[in-house]
């Protein structure tokens, strides 16, 4: 009997080729996003520091309030002016920009025109409009994998998982999140689980973080004291689960339906300015509503408000961030998701205490925050880990979390008129 042969000495070189290219293309891509993230953080806090007069920023990265009254107004209808401008020129005169879904899938992604897209974006936000920050350094990144990619000669396959692990590293190092941001590589972008994406996606994640965390820092996003899990809160996480489900559904489709009238060509130019000028004329009377979302999370995560007035923000903020988002703004709904949730969740802590006291306020408030997040991304595992990265709470809330999580999902899906592939995970950066 003939032994069998060895494979060829061409085709093992030809692997080990292959897998040492993937490993310099993955720490390449690392770094690169890192980078990337980087210069969007600092045009972030140049613009803050010089239009708010803080250092770290008033409405993403802190809770002080402006001056004078009438400075939202004005800043945030200028940053509207500036990104209707950017926006019609980019559209105009400038080649196609992709989603990071297209890029993933293989799409070009313009180097120049993405630049300014997502410069656009963050300055916005900086300005004070009320949208998530997390779509630039995602689409930044995901360009940058897409050229690293054809530099290293990469076949399909691995292109589009580092292409999709670059981009969930940018969410991963613009927060401080590495492990969400593997994580949303993984279930949003990619849909599928392998070792080999999970080793990917995991090592340019924790490079990218590293590599920003001069500017980011290395603390949790949300600094919240000592919490306790009771029979309260337990009860409370499995009954107001549904509400944050049905209330993340709405505000998922409100968004969508906006988005397909959108103001394109001149109309842009008219819409946005005068939207985020309305915003920025709220925003006078409740700065909370400004920016990303994170003050309004910090205020309900720390129940520094009256709970009435919370319940105003929550639905407020909902309004300012779907409307900001149809009238032709690129931004996400990540960071707007977990301040409606936390603030609906704050709320509802004070109205539980006169039922059965002694659930901790900012304990409901986080887990209201996971359950609105995990329906409105679809993505249950990428939101936990996300809540969890940014409150530090480790694993002493899991359990109220799945429970209000999965009664989310299961009321979010019972809400919607989509068919079984409801449950399939999307990505909410262009709604």
């Amino acid at each position: 009997m003939t032994a069998p042969l060895a494979p060829p000495v061409r085709s093992r070189r030809r692997g080990f080729g292959t897998l040492v290219r993937l490993g310099l293309a993955t720490l390449v891509a690392g770094v690169a996003t890192g980078l990337a993230v980087l210069l969007l953080v600092w045009i972030v806090h140049s613009l803050e520091d010089l239009v708010w007069g803080h250092e770290e920023g008033p409405f993403l990265d802190g809770l002080a309030y402006p001056e004078v009254w009438w400075l939202p107004i004005v800043t945030v209808g200028g940053a509207g002016v500036v990104a209707a401008v950017g926006w019609y020129l980019l559209r105009r005169f400038g080649r196609k920009i992709a989603t990071v879904e297209q890029g993933v899938d293989g799409a070009r992604m313009p180097w120049w025109e993405t630049l300014v897209d997502t410069v656009l974006q963050v300055g916005s936000v900086a300005m004070g409009a009320a949208i998530g920050k997390e779509v630039a350094p995602r689409e930044l990144s995901a360009m940058a994998g897409s050229k690293i990619v054809r530099w290293f000669r990469l076949d399909a396959r691995w292109s589009r998982i580092l292409i999709a692990s670059a981009a969930g590293a940018g969410l991963g190092a613009v927060y401080n999140v590495p492990l969400a941001g593997a994580l949303f590589a993984v279930e949003i972008l990619l849909a599928q689980f392998s070792v080999g994406a999970a080793v990917v996606a995991l090592t340019v994640s924790t490079v990218a973080t590293l590599v920003a965390r001069p500017l980011v820092g290395d603390g949790s996003l949300y600094s919240v004291g000592a919490l306790e899990v009771n029979a309260s809160l337990i009860v409370a996480a499995v009954l107001i689960g549904p509400l944050m489900g049905w209330g993340a559904t709405s505000f998922s489709a409100v968004t969508k339906k906006l988005s397909r009238f959108r103001p394109e060509g001149w109309k842009l130019l008219v819409v946005l300015p005068l939207t985020f000028t309305a915003v920025g004329a709220l925003g006078a009377a409740f700065p909370l509503l400004l920016g990303n979302g994170r003050a309004l999370a910090t205020a309900g995560f720390d129940l520094s408000q009256p709970a009435l007035l919370l319940l105003a923000l929550a639905v407020m903020r909902y309004v300012a961030t779907a409307v900001s988002l149809g009238a032709g703004a690129i931004g996400g709904t990540l960071q707007p998701s977990v301040a409606i949730g936390a603030a609906l969740g704050a709320a509802a802590a004070a109205g539980w205490a006169f039922v059965w006291p002694g659930a901790d306020g900012t304990a409901l408030a986080i887990v209201a925050a996971a359950a609105f997040l995990a329906s409105n991304m679809r993505a249950p595992f990428t939101a936990i880990a996300l809540i969890i990265e940014f409150t530090n709470t480790g694993f002493d809330l899991l359990l109220p979390i799945f429970l209000a999580v999965a009664g989310s999902l299961v009321a979010s899906r019972l809400t919607s008129r989509e068919s079984l592939r409801g449950f399939a995970p999307i990505d909410p950066a262009r709604p």
